[in-house]
């Protein structure tokens, strides 16, 4: 009996390490996004990009992303190779593996790239997204997007 006591308050512990974790993970990328933009890099001043997801906000399930390339006029770049990777840390506490989705931009035209992906999970996703033109990276964003979707999870 008091070892299924201690497992319990050890499992509710974990979670809230687990959600003191997200939120400085959430607050660090926002500072990093920040000083990216005081001294972007050298791959961060050829391009723009902007992301938007459909259904907005994006769900578990299938989602289409659509990445906008601009130069520093705002003009369109076409004849890019983007691509979009949602990464979600594993959690072991809540018998979650990590997850993983590449989505591949098609050129659209205009600037405008589309692709098709499956997120296995609501929740809080790291995205990056990387342009590459003639072999070169042009732009590279990172950044979270928040899922909807509940995840059924199995518990003791």
């Amino acid at each position: 009996m008091r070892s299924h006591f201690a497992t319990r308050v050890l499992s509710v512990i974990s979670g809230f390490a687990v959600l003191f974790l997200f939120a400085t993970t959430e607050m660090g990328v926002h500072i990093s996004a920040a000083k990216a933009q005081d001294n972007p890099s050298a791959a961060q001043k050829k391009a723009n990009i902007a992301l938007t997801t459909d259904p907005s906000p994006a769900q578990k399930g299938s989602n289409t992303v659509r990445v906008k390339l601009t130069d520093q006029a705002g003009k369109p770049i076409a004849g890019a190779q983007v691509t979009v990777t949602f990464f979600m840390p594993a959690m072991p506490e809540m018998n979650m593996a990590a997850m993983k989705t590449v989505i591949k931009g098609a050129d659209k035209g205009g600037g405008l790239y589309e692709g098709k992906g499956d997120l296995g999970s609501g929740g809080m996703w790291q995205v990056s997204i990387t342009a590459q033109q003639n072999g070169q990276t042009i732009a590279i964003k990172k950044l979270t997007v928040n899922a909807t979707g509940v995840t059924v999870m199995s518990h003791c």
